[in-house]
């Protein structure tokens, strides 16, 4: 046997331990890489804004569309910010007009029963005074007049609530606009400090050639102007911005209206049957070999248009099972045209991120709301129900927030946001086959024409691996050309290219914002008629693009001019253009 030198065992051993330690540091890596990769990929909560230009000034000028100079960005964070005032704002207009309504009723009331009810002469007793005590009582004036007390309390509330949702992260632009001062603690600071490395409001702002038809680029409807798909149509076709921030989708009291829908316990069963319906068909498809998910990239990149204030993207985000059942991370970009929606989302995000920092030292921060306090004054039960109280973000956010975050030791969601319109954002060639999953609740039916929404949907899932998952009703927005049945929608996907996995419409009927707005299950309905839905869910897939005949390939890389032809036959549809 050949003794070996004792130099030699010395370098044998050497090599032995740094094999050693590669071997542990790969196996480490091996062990970690699904959860690492999520510090890497996006920071939390960026918003980015996509604003259209029309298509024969974007190859040239678009940033002189804006302002003069080379300010546009600083143009458009201005804006926005004035914007998120104004709606804010807003909302105290909105509590004067309530105010003089209440003490129209009581002035009325108390003057018609005075009227009608008052006693003239008559005898005295103790008896007699018991009895008009009791009869003061059910009058409609002494109930309105503690209305009166109860309704000034709870605008106090809900005002805070709004000007704490549209604040933006800058103390200075705070400051300014005149919200009121907070103190500044140091989360704040770094939260500040961070945003400003970037670039104030927004991490990133992208122009992209509107999908208007560029016959029309002189036109001045809402949706189409330079800033228009920014700033957010609200809801309204042909009104200005004024209306479209008092009447439509921007405005103060939707915001509260969505923030009841999505963060409130007390919706918590309405999430279940459509955002977690959706989160579950996910969790099932990625794990079910449906996707053929290749092993080697372990990131689900999700797609949520019209995300409203976000609990959707949210919960997939954060979702445990698809982390560790499914071993995907999600990565979850959010879409909405909205201004308003998307910096109102990113706030109620900040409180949960503020718990999670805070955890231990202060207890949880929940914000108190009453979302029942604007309700028409019309189909209503029990008057008392308007001032029921709630409390966001719930329970469940709260802890899945805390449950990713020791998941992934220490890492925020990966969940951004773009403003922008849909349709022009995510018909450019460079959205193609961007993404594993487009979920959509209650969105489609926001369509102008809905055959650009299926065709977008196609265009920018991953033509091997992408699912569309779907929840929601077919209530045509007043916007809507093409208004089609469940069954003719059916039919559309199919004949585009869409494999249909699941196709159901529900059972029972989900109500809109909260269980009791419909009532039974043992609670009290709101009102004696409510809004409510059986929405329609579907999963469905597009046919594989290795499958795919020659003219199918071409139609993804010229869909923008396919788009843009569209939008013209919708424009000369609904009499804005003449046909030439």
């Amino acid at each position: 046997m050949v003794r070996r030198q004792p130099q030699q065992q010395y370098d044998d051993t050497r090599v032995f331990l740094l094999a050693m330690c590669i071997t542990m540091l790969v196996l480490s890596w091996l062990m970690a890489s699904k959860l690492a990769s999520i510090v890497v990929v996006v920071s939390a909560f960026h918003i980015k804004a996509s604003v259209s230009v029309n298509s024969n000034h974007y190859h040239t000028d678009h940033h002189q569309l804006l302002i003069v100079g080379d300010d546009s960005d600083t143009k458009i964070e201005e804006l926005v910010t004035k914007k998120l005032h104004r709606i804010a704002t807003g909302y105290r207009t909105h509590a004067d007009k309530l105010r003089r309504t209440a003490e129209m009723e009581y002035e009325l009331a108390t003057k018609v029963e005075q009227c009608f009810m008052m006693t003239s002469g008559g005898g005295s007793g103790s008896n007699e005074n018991n009895s008009q005590s009791k009869n003061n009582l059910l009058l409609l004036s002494t109930k309105l007049l503690e209305k009166q007390r109860l309704m000034e309390e709870c605008l106090a509330v809900n005002d805070h609530v709004v000007h704490q949702l549209l604040s933006t992260t800058s103390h200075r632009h705070n400051e300014l606009l005149g919200y009121p001062p907070k103190t500044v603690t140091s989360s704040d600071q770094k939260e500040e400090s961070n945003s400003n490395k970037q670039r104030g409001l927004f991490h990133e702002i992208n122009f992209v050639p509107s999908a208007t038809s560029s016959e029309s680029s002189n036109s001045t409807v809402g949706e189409y102007d330079d800033l228009g798909q920014l700033m957010g149509n609200g809801g309204l076709m042909h009104d200005d911005d004024t209306n479209k921030e008092n009447e439509g989708y921007d405005t103060a009291l939707q915001v509260i209206h969505h923030t009841a829908r999505d963060w409130t316990y007390g919706a918590m069963t309405c999430r279940d049957e459509t955002i977690g319906w959706i989160v579950r068909a996910i969790i099932e498809y990625s794990s079910s070999g449906v996707h053929n998910h290749d092993v080697s990239n372990d990131l689900l990149r999700v797609l949520v248009p019209g995300a409203g204030l976000g609990r959707l993207a949210y919960d997939i985000s954060t979702c445990r099972d698809l982390i560790e059942k499914n071993g995907v991370i999600p990565i979850v970009e959010a879409n909405d045209s909205s201004v308003t929606m998307i910096f109102a989302a990113r706030n109620v995000l900040k409180i949960l991120q503020r718990n999670q920092q805070q955890q231990g030292e202060q207890g949880e921060q929940v914000t108190t709301l009453f979302p029942f306090l604007s309700d028409p004054q019309i189909n209503e039960i029990d008057g008392t129900k308007r001032f029921e109280m709630e409390t966001f973000p719930d329970e469940a956010a709260i802890e899945s927030y805390k449950s990713y975050y020791d998941m992934t030791e220490g890492s925020d969601p990966n969940l951004s946001f773009t403003i922008g319109d849909f349709v022009s954002t995510y018909s450019q060639q460079s959205r193609m086959s961007q993404y594993d999953v487009v979920a959509t609740s209650f969105f489609i039916d926001t369509a102008t024409n809905i055959y650009e929404y299926i065709f977008i949907m196609k265009h920018v899932l991953d033509g091997n691996n992408g699912i569309w998952v779907n929840c929601g009703p077919v209530q045509w927005h007043p916007c809507a050309l093409l208004r089609p049945t469940v069954e003719q929608l059916r039919d559309m996907l199919e004949v585009a290219g869409f494999e249909l996995l699941s196709w159901s419409i529900a059972d029972e009927v989900v109500a809109y914002r909260h269980p009791d707005d419909v009532g039974g299950n043992g609670m009290e309905a709101r009102y004696t008629k409510s809004e409510a839905y059986r929405p329609l869910r579907f999963v469905a897939r597009p046919l594989s693009s290795n499958n795919a005949s020659g003219d199918e390939k071409v139609e993804g890389e010229d869909l923008p001019l396919r788009i843009q032809y569209t939008e013209y036959l919708n424009e000369v549809a609904s009499g804005k253009v003449k046909d030439t």
